[in-house]
């Protein structure tokens, strides 16, 4: 009876040195599987102290979750007073004439300046303004915008022929631009309500009654009449020595 007891006390005290020394409470795999396992001889009331001593911790890879990535933020709404920053830029006969939509918050502005007409189409200068920076041309990113715009006053359509972008707001900091858009060459329906009718609406007013610089020619006097015989009389010669003088002039 000694001698079975005398390994078991020396296994306890080399637990206990362990616990002591900061070591493993658990243990090794052969004596755990083995049925005289340390665990089964001691008393059912040390068996929660033995089973909290025996749980390893979890390293730190174990216990970091993995952080998923946040998810984008919605944009926030802008309040109108974005566009007290906006500056008239009156030197170029700018003059505001549309909002953009809600979604994307824009003015638009048209210039009176080298203003043409072709027939039914008028030529035109527009200024754009966005509350948000623009990426559809990447990977540049711009605020604000020229474009020349060709609208068809009878058809109610719109071409652009260039463009020129801005990096900040009141067309500072130049940055590229396009005077001939091959994607753009296509005449385009104008939404009723949209900025395109608005240009269209700007540039298409009814037109002024303009007095004709062409004086119409005026009704001779009888005396004129009389007088102006003799001079074509007169220049017969002078006519027919025509010919004559061009072909000297070759």
């Amino acid at each position: 009876m000694r001698a079975v007891t005398t390994p078991l006390v020396g296994a306890v005290l080399i637990f206990a040195l362990q616990d002591a020394r900061g070591g493993s409470a658990c243990a090794p795999p052969s004596i755990a599987g083995s049925p005289n396992a340390l665990t089964t001889s001691r008393p059912a009331s040390s068996a929660p102290g033995a089973h909290a001593k025996c749980i390893k911790p979890t390293s730190p890879a174990a216990v970091a979750a993995p952080v998923p990535p946040p998810t984008p933020a919605a944009p926030a709404p802008v309040a109108a007073s974005w566009k007290n920053a906006l500056d008239p830029l009156s030197a170029g006969g700018w003059s505001f004439i549309a909002d953009g939509p809600p979604e994307n918050p824009s003015a638009v502005y048209a210039s009176s300046h080298n203003v043409l007409h072709d027939g039914n189409v008028v030529i035109a200068w527009m200024r754009w303004e966005f509350s948000r920076p623009q990426g559809e041309v990447y990977p540049l990113h711009y605020l604000s915008a020229v474009t020349r715009e060709e609208l068809d006053c009878d058809g109610r359509t719109y071409r652009r022929s260039a463009v020129f972008y801005y990096l900040r707001n009141n067309l500072q900091e130049k940055g590229p631009s396009f005077t001939a858009l091959r994607d753009d060459t296509t005449w385009k329906q104008a939404v009723p309500g949209s900025e395109a009718d608005a240009m269209l609406n700007w540039g298409c007013k009814p037109a002024v009654t303009k007095v004709s610089l062409v004086k119409p020619a005026a009704h001779p006097s009888p005396k004129a009449k009389t007088s102006a015989a003799p001079a074509a009389a007169s220049s017969g010669p002078a006519a027919s020595s025509a010919p004559t003088e061009v072909h000297t002039a070759r």
